[in-house]
């Protein structure tokens, strides 16, 4: 497998796992909650595109 090959790969895992992360909030009405610079960030999971 090449190095560009291993990064698609990476890449296509991440954005389903975003997906179903975000999708599973929406279910569960829940925000999102993002750590920034030492601050602790709620989200609306309706905010965050798919």
């Amino acid at each position: 497998m090449s190095e560009r090959e291993l990064e698609a790969m990476l890449s296509i895992g991440l954005q389903q796992s975003h997906r179903k992360l975000v999708e599973q909030h929406r279910r569960d009405n829940q925000p999102l909650i993002f750590s920034e610079n030492g601050e602790v960030l709620y989200v609306d999971p309706y905010s965050v595109a798919l």
